[in-house]
């Protein structure tokens, strides 16, 4: 049997299908859930301290649009210190189950961060991930949710938490910036344990029956056309920072396979989301037997084939030096 055990820079990973954030984990019924199906870790619905942000909450909505989910959605809707309770109760249960809850935090006034932060270490989490990527942070009330646009945004809000927390910390990064790579290179000088890429993309579309916005807004969406674009940026990414950085694969798996290939293109670990959300937590322990099977097959442990494929891509002018010979 091949072994599923990785680890995520100082963590152990008793395998790598992580749970991503999302409206299912917004309760404790819903994280103990995520831990009771075998999630490696599962990272919360993402909070923080602004009260138009959880507002938001009450008119989220969903969709799919093919095999693609589209939503419009708000922070946890409760106060920031019972969420705390619930997320350390959460954790403690995970612990006992070989796992992590992972407190999320979204920005919304810069100047709370490191008290949010320093709050999440305080209450007893063991990990906790800034959440950089926050697609509806343009389409929100200006101090509710925002998102790093730029390197320097990323290197100080990552430096900001950093500073106020010694737990691990993964900086979840966005797709839609100019330019990734500085993104991740920003956030890891700053003090980034781990960056996950990428989050999902706004998005628009009319329904032709009534000739409206689809939910009546813009909203986020995310699919398997998204994983090719996840895999380049976290090869990209293991190349131009390094096969040390540790790096979390996130939009666009759906299967085992996926996985796989997320874990070929140089991540570690996987979060995943929709197929959570469409199918209900068994379907953490349906990827996970998949991979099972792909790692059996090939003769081959999960952490074996980290890089393999991006540490093996070419340039376009090395494929034709080699064709020419």
């Amino acid at each position: 049997m091949p072994e599923l055990a990785v680890r995520l820079g100082e963590l152990p990973l008793k395998h790598p299908v992580m749970c991503g954030s999302g409206e299912h984990l917004a309760d404790a019924e819903g994280l103990r859930a995520a831990v009771d199906a075998g999630a490696a870790a599962v990272v919360a619905k993402s909070a923080n301290e602004s009260e138009s942000a959880r507002r938001q909450w009450e008119v989220r909505q969903h969709t799919m649009i093919g095999d693609s989910y589209f939503n419009r959605s708000g922070l946890v809707p409760v106060p920031w210190e019972d969420w705390l309770e619930t997320l350390a109760a959460a954790d403690a249960y995970a612990r006992e189950h070989g796992s992590y809850v992972v407190a999320s935090l979204i920005p919304g006034g810069p100047a709370a961060l490191p008290g949010l932060a320093a709050d999440v270490e305080a209450a007893g989490l063991r990990w906790l991930e800034l959440n950089l990527s926050a697609p509806h942070s343009g389409e929100s009330r200006p101090g509710s949710v925002a998102r790093a646009h730029g390197a320097a945004e990323a290197a100080a809000a990552t430096a900001a938490v950093r500073e106020a927390i010694s737990i691990p910390l993964t900086v979840k990064l966005t797709g839609e910036s100019g330019d990734v790579l500085a993104l991740a290179r920003a956030a890891r000088e700053a003090g980034a344990d781990h960056v996950a890429m990428i989050g999902r993309h706004m998005a628009f579309m009319p329904d032709l029956e009534t000739r409206r916005p689809v939910l009546g807004t813009f909203g986020a969406i995310g699919g398997p056309w998204g994983l090719p674009l996840a895999l380049r940026w976290v090869a990209k990414t293991r190349l131009a920072l390094g096969a040390d950085v540790p790096l979390i694969g996130t939009n666009g798996a759906r299967s085992g396979g996926d996985v796989a290939r997320f874990l070929l293109a140089g991540a570690t670990a996987v979060q995943v989301a929709t197929s959570v959300i469409v199918e209900g937590f068994g379907a953490v322990n349906r990827l996970v037997e998949e991979l099972r099977v792909y790692l059996t097959e090939q003769g081959v442990d999960a952490q074996d084939i980290v890089g393999e494929a991006a540490d093996a891509a070419m340039t376009y002018e090395e494929v034709g030096v080699r064709t020419q010979r």
